[in-house]
């Protein structure tokens, strides 16, 4: 807790310095607004279910590796003060992606194999035998939402050969709603389901840089950015596991949480076109999450109930911005 007090305080004091820094007699105050539209890529942490008996040590057999194809949109803007160099940045942006997910089907004839679905307490299963396959399939979706709110300040590189630079820090916010579907069933017979909701938020602060630079003539502006985030995880899952008959067996429900601290990083590069008037720029970027929380089902029955670990994340995206 003490390390995040510092990374707070180290945010706002490079925010106040921004805010203070020296005046541009030649500047106007104005203002700025852009939208940008495109396709998110987000690559999410694996969702694992479904353990084999036989391997040694018995570990999750069935993994969707959480890779989908969204949209996203993002509105924001920056107002320059007169006579300053420093400019208030603010942007919100939101995405999502639906329909990810994967279907498999597990059957081995050795003798004494097995393939386990457990309830998400651990306590019962339904689990297929040699000759009797397993269908498995998960359908899941995620929503994002990030607002951001900072200072900047404007400074000339030409001295060097690299054209404008603007830097600066603020505090963003971050959430990630992932929902679960998961049906297993063992041909004509037992029936298990999941069916879950992951929220992971983060709460912290960002630096960010823009070097804006001429190449062959072509004005491009190659963006960076680096975050300091608390992690706060909640999770919630209801469990059921069906007799061959249809009927409802069993019943559990589970909720656990995960807290931590975390950083980001992104980097994304732009380009201005115009298009019968209008100013577009392109821009291809990736964002990576060094902490993501990720379920962690039981493996076995009289296992330990679901709890949440981490992983790495990357997002990848693609958009059109358009200028105001």
């Amino acid at each position: 807790m003490r390390r995040w007090h510092s990374y707070t305080c180290w945010v706002f004091s490079l925010t106040i310095a921004l805010a203070s820094a020296s005046t541009n007699r030649e500047a106007k105050a104005e203002a700025q607004w852009f939208l940008s539209t495109g396709a998110w890529v987000p690559v999410l942490p694996d969702y694992k279910a479904v353990a084999k008996t036989s391997a040694t040590p018995v570990n999750d057999f069935f993994v969707d590796d959480q890779t989908g194809v969204g949209a996203q949109l993002t509105l924001g803007g920056f107002y320059r003060f007169g006579e300053t160099r420093t400019m208030f940045e603010s942007d919100l942006q939101i995405a999502g992606a639906g329909s990810i997910g994967s279907s498999q089907t597990f059957s081995d004839a050795v003798p004494g194999e097995n393939y386990w679905f457990p309830s998400l307490d651990g306590l019962g299963t339904i689990a297929a035998g040699s000759f009797n396959p397993m269908a498995v399939n998960v359908d899941s979706d995620v929503f994002h939402l990030h607002k951001y709110v900072g200072l900047r300040d404007h400074f000339s590189l030409d001295w060097i050969g690299l054209g404008d630079i603007t830097i600066g820090c603020g505090f963003s916010w971050m959430s990630f709603d992932q929902d679960f579907q998961t049906d297993a069933r063992i041909e004509a017979g037992p029936r298990g389901q999941y069916i879950e909701d992951l929220d992971t938020n983060y709460l912290g602060g960002e630096f960010r840089g823009t070097l804006r630079q001429s190449i062959f003539g072509q004005i491009c502006y190659f963006d960076a950015r680096y975050g300091i985030y608390e992690m706060d995880a909640d999770y919630f899952g209801t469990s059921r596991i069906y007799l061959g008959t249809g009927a409802l067996f069993s019943e559990s429900q589970v909720s656990a949480g995960l807290k931590q601290t975390t950083t980001t990083v992104d980097l994304a590069v732009r380009t201005d076109v115009c298009v019968a008037g209008w100013w577009v720029r392109p821009s291809i970027g990736f964002k990576y999450f060094d902490d993501m929380a990720q379920i962690v089902h039981p493996q076995r029955p009289s296992n330990s109930p679901t709890t949440l670990a981490t992983d790495s994340a990357y997002i990848f995206n693609g958009s059109f911005e358009f200028v105001f």
